[in-house]
């Protein structure tokens, strides 16, 4: 005969108080995991970056490229022999004016070594450069589309001229700093560079002028 003092339980909670005693755990599925070679997913919200995805960002890329040179062409257009004849003098000379600051046993100070590394600073180098854009552009005015050997020693010849203005430029400021030790000497030497400034400045405007299009730098619109 049954106690009526302690209670029943039902058979469910006989069955899970067995199962939390002794019985078996229960069983859970196995975590899932990616694969090692497959790449993370990406986050929530994120889409596939499209061309238009953020504001435009302008910046500047160097765009030199070495044109196929036309030997039949260049016979028929002796201007350009003659315009890279001068960049080509220019390019030797600054290089044997490099190995002249930087020779040994010379006895020059950080000055004089500074306007000798800027040797083509002058005025003479000033006008061959205005020359050979002369050249260059006056030979190429009626033609209907210049090649691609022409704006490539247009651009090299602005640079030329721009680099001459520069060092022209920093050769009469050092003049300057001689003016305590020898004041005609030095008042001469910052004429003389000085000179060069103009003439080759407006050799690199005239450079510009004639192939705007053409220079070394090329503004480049990016996304970001």
């Amino acid at each position: 005969m049954a106690d009526s003092g302690s209670p029943v339980e039902p058979d469910g909670q006989s069955a899970e108080s067995d199962l939390n005693l002794g019985g078996t755990p229960p069983s859970y599925p196995p975590p899932s995991f990616l694969p090692p070679s497959s790449p993370p997913p990406p986050p929530l919200g994120a889409g596939p970056a499209t061309a238009g995805a953020g504001p435009a960002t302008a910046g500047y890329t160097l765009n030199v490229k070495l044109p196929s040179i036309d030997p039949e062409a260049l016979s028929k257009t002796p201007w350009v022999l003659g315009a890279a004849a001068i960049l080509a003098g220019l390019v030797i000379f600054w290089l044997s004016s490099i190995i002249s600051a930087f020779q040994h046993d010379a006895g020059y100070d950080f000055r004089e070594r500074v306007i000798h590394l800027l040797g083509p600073a002058n005025a003479a180098w000033a006008v061959a450069v205005l020359l050979a854009v002369a050249l260059l552009v006056l030979g190429s005015t009626n033609e209907e589309k210049r090649s691609a050997v022409v704006g490539f020693v247009n651009q090299l010849l602005l640079l030329a001229a721009a680099l001459i203005t520069v060092a022209a430029v920093i050769n009469a400021i050092i003049e300057i700093t001689y003016l305590g030790d020898s004041f005609d000497l030095a008042l001469s030497g910052f004429l003389g560079y000085l000179a060069a400034v103009p003439i080759s400045a407006a050799a690199a405007l005239w450079a510009w002028r004639a192939n705007p299009s053409g220079l070394p730098w090329s503004k480049k619109t990016t996304t970001t």
